[in-house]
């Protein structure tokens, strides 16, 4: 089962890195064509295309979690079927009526919360309609592309995630090269989103064909709703808690001063979200074994030590080199005032990404209660927080109050799944330890250290992540009998 999830891991991230790529070239581009300004109106829209995760109401993880219990409980493909064809309906409806929202909205999101006015409202109002027009195809495809990560189709998902990001990214350069007019970026982006339903849902009819004669069990689908309704909880907050310091900084200064926040974060969540896509991996085994602890612990300890080692030397190098990398790749001016806010994120990128595995596991186990319980405990201390933290320190301090935001969920996360998961008590307590530590290790070479020794600490420490992802390799491929154990 490991090397299963580590192959499908490996899978999910060799798609992502093709989309940083194609991302990292496509903003430079973007930035030269549009401007600073318009730039941020662009990130801003991306915002809301991440906070799409509201919409669905949490259908398209219960569809992930569903089809993956069901399957390894004996059930039917044709039963599974009907009740993912049934589910994808549901979101198109709620696309519909999310469309007419966003679209009403849309006059108040650009006048009273962006504070635009003249020929940048105007563009920014024709693209936030035709992001509004995009919704309901986009959550077909997440329901469909749910349903395949349920399936453990992670190869058919990477492999045409590859030409899709191409796209999602190219088309809104052609049009900025073109014509640069935000509005019709923004329309080329939101355009994408009817491919990518196309796509997702031929490849889904292909591999689980709808049979007329079967109807969804009314139990599966209540349980779906279930979850989901609870999902959606999370689905509201969580995404408010990532996007809302954004918006809440666009309402107090002007687009270019907030591309100073938001480009970091978009560019630093995409270079590093490699263990969030590894968890689209572990999230259906994890609900397949369930009634086996025994193999969800081998599961964790591959993951917990997959996290620290692949993610650790990545957000450690970025922080360290952080001014001479963003020089290089926009501009000195850009830099100055992006370094230190893209330092702070990195370390609350680093939690997130291990937050993701008790996240993961909970609701695995069908309790998206708690964690959407949850996140309604952080959402008023991350508003004292964020309105804090821009009063005293700008932009910088809308960095680290998401950082800590951040940390009090990992926290709250490994305690609830300790307490819930007396089985994996163990190792859950052991991963803890080792983040720990290396919270410490990034805290005291990004802060403490300076010049030449800040260098040598970080060659040691990357080489030492790298031995120790290559050893995980080593034990995991096919052929070798002895696989990562706790």
């Amino acid at each position: 089962m490991s090397r299963k999830v580590a192959h499908n891991a490996l899978w999910n991230v060799g798609g992502q890195l093709v989309s940083l790529g194609v991302g990292l070239v496509a903003l430079p581009i973007l930035l030269h064509a549009l401007g600073a300004a318009r730039l941020g109106v662009f990130t801003l829209a991306l915002g809301l295309i991440g906070f799409s995760g509201l919409f669905d109401l949490g259908l398209s993880r219960a569809l992930t979690q569903t089809v993956s219990s069901s399957l390894g409980l004996g059930r039917s493909r044709a039963q599974v079927a009907a009740l993912v064809w049934r589910v994808i309906g549901l979101l198109a409806v709620f696309g519909v009526l999310w469309l007419v929202a966003l679209w009403w909205a849309a006059p108040f999101l650009v006048d009273r919360l962006f504070s635009l006015s003249g020929e940048m409202a105007r563009e920014t109002l024709f693209g936030l309609r035709a992001l509004a027009l995009s919704i309901p195809f986009a959550l077909a495809a997440t329901g469909a592309m749910g349903t395949l990560e349920g399936l453990q189709q992670f190869r058919l998902l990477s492999l045409w995630r590859m030409p899709m990001s191409l796209l999602q990214f190219g088309l809104p350069v052609i049009v900025a090269l073109i014509r640069p007019d935000i509005g019709w970026v923004i329309a080329a982006l939101a355009a994408t989103r009817v491919v990518w339903m196309a796509l997702w849902l031929m490849q889904l009819q292909r591999l689980l064909p709808r049979e007329q004669s079967i109807r969804a069990s009314r139990g599966d689908l209540r349980h779906a709703l279930r979850f989901g309704g609870w999902l959606s909880v999370s689905n509201l907050i969580g995404p408010l808690m990532v996007y809302a310091d954004r918006f809440y900084l666009a309402s107090l200064f002007p687009p270019a001063t907030v591309a100073y926040y938001t480009v970091p974060f978009d560019t630093a969540t995409r270079a590093t979200s490699l263990p969030q896509t590894a968890m689209n991996a572990l999230f259906p085994a994890l609900a397949e074994t369930q009634a086996r602890p025994e193999a969800s612990t081998r599961l964790l300890a591959l993951a917990i030590r997959a996290v620290v080692v692949l993610v650790l030397p990545a957000v450690l190098v970025v922080a360290v080199f952080a001014h001479p990398l963003l020089a290089v790749w926009l501009n000195a001016s850009f830099a100055g005032p992006a370094t230190p806010v893209l330092q702070l994120l990195l370390i609350g990128i680093f939690l997130n990404s291990a937050a993701h595995l008790p996240y993961a596991l909970l609701q695995a186990h069908g309790r998206s209660d708690l964690t959407a319980k949850l996140h309604l405990l952080e959402l008023p201390v991350f508003a004292v927080l964020l309105v804090a933290g821009v009063h005293w320190f700008g932009i910088t301090g809308a960095a680290l109050a998401w950082t800590l935001r951040v940390a009090l969920d990992a926290a709250l996360l490994y305690l609830t799944a300790w307490w819930l998961q007396r089985p994996l008590r163990l190792m859950l307590a052991k991963g803890v330890g080792l983040l720990c530590l290396a919270c410490a290790v990034f805290l005291l070479v990004v802060y403490a250290l300076q010049g030449p020794l800040q260098l040598a600490l970080t060659g040691v420490l990357v080489a030492t992540c790298v031995f120790a992802a290559l050893h995980m390799l080593r034990l995991n491929r096919p052929g070798t009998h002895k696989e990562i154990t706790p």
